[in-house]
């Protein structure tokens, strides 16, 4: 961690032990929460009402390990990273829908046709809920499609956050302890902040998590939130704690090297240490922090 790293931590962990609330503080949580009610108070509509245009067919046939990857596009092409992605998940043997959140017309977009030939799917899709209104209204369209979901092996739920690195041993070995574990809902990272959970950048749901009546129902009742802070605090927080409730085991396969809440996120504090363990990602934030020969030595 660098020297105005820790500094930042030592403040925001002095601060927490103040026995007061300062007023600017009152006043964000007071707007945070009073959004966050007004939007669950009908102002959110249901995942599965936005506007959505199949460009490529969804195939009813999916089985076997399916991919929902969601992407958000303020330009007609793919990000560059986003293709590389997929493109290493259908190698690895996954199927993948794609969905784009996007306000730009369906026909604006361009998908390589190559990629298009191998997805099982690519929806072009109102860009509102984030990644969660997404993999939710992807699920139920393909429940509408009449994919047999209850056949499916594993549901790997990722988005456009992460760069996949070229060492492609780190992300074998990362596949294969997915596959390996027996948790109902794994992840590769979690934070501890405001409580312990698994970061939703890449979820993997197991067969028998999918066919768990809570996790179908879990994810017919999503909400197109308006804010990405409200999908952190309802879904990406709180869904796998209710998961957990209901008796599903969850997994991190790179658990926090911290045990400070505050200063848990390792994906943009140690990440040159997940790293060194065989994290085969990085951050997008982090990237762009980087020189193009720091890049280009770290395999990115």
């Amino acid at each position: 961690m660098s020297l105005k790293e820790s500094w930042r931590t030592w403040r925001r962990q002095f601060k927490t032990r103040l026995p007061y609330v300062r007023k600017r503080e009152h006043r964000v949580l007071q707007k945070k929460y009073a959004d966050l009610i007004d939007a669950v108070d009908g102002l959110a509509t249901l995942a599965s009402q936005a506007r959505v245009n199949a460009v490529h067919a969804l195939n009813p046939g999916l089985s076997g390990e399916v991919c929902f990857f969601v992407s958000f596009a303020a330009q007609s092409d793919l990000k560059p990273h986003v293709v590389a992605h997929i493109t290493k998940l259908l190698d690895a043997g996954f199927a993948v829908v794609l969905t784009v959140n996007t306000d730009l017309p369906a026909d604006a977009m361009r998908v390589p046709t190559h990629l298009a030939q191998r997805l099982s799917g690519v929806l072009v899709r109102e860009n509102t809920g984030f990644d969660f209104g997404a993999w939710a209204h992807t699920f139920a369209l393909c429940q509408a499609a009449g994919c047999d979901t209850s056949i499916w092996t594993r549901l790997l739920l990722v988005n456009d956050s992460i760069v996949p690195s070229s060492n492609a041993d780190h992300f074998a070995q990362v596949l294969k302890r997915l596959r390996a574990s027996k948790a109902d809902l794994v992840g590769l990272t979690e934070s501890l902040m405001p409580q312990r959970h698994v970061q939703s950048y890449f979820l993997a749901l197991s067969g028998a998590a999918l066919r768990q009546p809570f996790v179908q129902s879990s994810l017919q009742r999503m909400l197109n939130f308006p804010t990405k802070t409200q999908v952190i605090d309802v879904y990406e927080t709180r869904w796998p704690g209710w998961l957990q409730a209901q008796g599903l085991r969850i997994e991190a396969l790179f658990p926090s090297l911290s045990t400070d809440p505050l200063s848990s996120d390792d994906t943009s504090l140690r990440w040159a240490e997940l790293l060194q363990l065989g994290f085969p990602y990085l951050k997008t934030r982090v990237l762009d922090r980087l020189s193009g020969a720091e890049r280009e030595q770290l395999g990115f």
